[in-house]
């Protein structure tokens, strides 16, 4: 059988939607399925055209709007016309994989599957708690469409199946699980317990939208620090230039490439040496950058939200958790740095809760759906 796999970046680069496609790809060609790559790219120069009023009008206006080429009705057709001659030179037998919700739409001839975090619809109900105007209005209602047609729908999350089973007539919407984005040439160190034990590290990864948190515990630490606490911080993804402290204990990277050997090798030094992985940016952690951190061993601080207290049947036991009436995050930082029974209890307990969380029992599951 012959995978058609739609994917909004190249496959074969790392790098795309949080190494998912990467790893897909390679775990359906190591099922004996020949796998074809088609990437929905964008049409220039009318991307450009469009985005760059956009983007300036997003740095001057609190009111940002999501309404990109991308959710354009002329990208919908671009994507839909791709796929009809796709559809012409397939065989029946062959299945359609897209990632993402938005298009294009089921063909008349192949079973259509598609994978993704969330539908447009919930991004503007759940977290941006406004609602659309009416150029997005209409592109969630083309998206709405694609999902509804659809032979199967698979979110990497089980609060969105259940948000997304009762505003949809499609039954066929499935949560396979989540994955750990790691590939077979990483090991975890069988010293990682004793480097846990020993580290003063903390590490925060997430790119610039996660900026709130990274200054966050850039703060905590030079306070925790003036307590006569030692520890330092990591900071993975941002941007040097958004970072206006400057310190001897603090560390920024910009986004580390796992396609380069050494930025790769870098990103999981960092992660074995991590004490603890930092995330408080309200309403979102980076779920991917976690489960690799636990993974590794790594206990998570962060502030609650529906993701992480659905996907974790006990969160306390993984996570120490940021609220208004519990400790602040210098209390927990300190109680880390200096409970090392804790802490590998905490270890112990996040490397645990995501030993399911593998590629092999998500397609075990989704080669289910394949197959029907």
């Amino acid at each position: 059988m012959k995978i058609h796999f739609y994917s909004t970046a190249p496959s074969n680069e790392y790098k795309s939607w949080s190494n998912i496609p990467y790893l897909l790809q390679k775990n359906l060609e190591k099922r004996g399925y020949l796998v074809e790559n088609h990437v929905m790219s964008e049409l220039e120069p009318f991307k450009t055209i469009f985005n760059l009023p956009v983007r300036i009008m997003n740095k001057i206006r609190a009111k940002k709007t999501t309404y990109y080429y991308v959710r354009t009705p002329l990208h919908f057709w671009w994507t839909h016309i791709k796929s009809l001659l796709i559809e012409k030179n397939s065989n029946k037998e062959d299945t359609i994989i897209v990632q993402g919700f938005s298009y294009p739409p089921k063909n008349s001839k192949n079973r259509h599957i598609i994978i993704g975090d969330w539908p447009s619809e919930y991004l503007f109900e759940k977290f941006l708690r406004r609602k659309p105007s009416r150029p997005q209005r209409s592109s969630i209602d083309r998206e709405n469409s694609v999902i509804e047609g659809a032979d199967a729908v698979v979110t990497l999350f089980p609060n969105v199946r259940d948000y997304m089973l009762m505003k949809y007539d499609n039954p066929n919407i499935y949560w396979l699980g989540n994955v750990v984005n790691i590939d077979d040439d990483i090991k975890v160190p069988g010293n990682i317990l004793e480097r846990k034990a020993q580290s003063t590290r903390l590490l925060f990864i997430g790119q610039s939208f996660y900026l709130r948190g990274a200054n966050e515990i850039i703060a905590a630490t030079k306070r925790v620090r003036q307590l006569g606490v030692k520890c330092e911080v990591d900071i993975i993804g941002i941007d040097p230039r958004q970072i206006d402290e400057k310190y001897e204990w603090l560390k920024v990277y910009k986004y580390l490439d796992k396609d380069n050997p050494l930025e790769k090798r870098r990103f999981y030094e960092l992660l074995a040496n991590a004490r603890l992985f930092v995330n408080t940016t309200p309403g979102w952690s980076g779920f991917q950058a976690l489960l690799e951190a636990m993974y590794f061993y790594t206990p998570i601080v962060v502030r609650p939200n529906e993701m992480l207290s659905t996907y974790f049947s006990d969160l306390s036991q993984v996570a120490d958790i940021v609220m208004p009436e519990g400790p602040g995050l210098d209390s927990i930082l300190i109680e880390s740095l200096r409970n090392n029974q804790r802490h590998e209890r905490m270890s112990q307990a996040a490397r645990l809760a995501v030993e399911s969380s593998t590629w092999k029992n998500f397609m075990d599951k989704l080669e289910g759906l394949i197959n029907e």
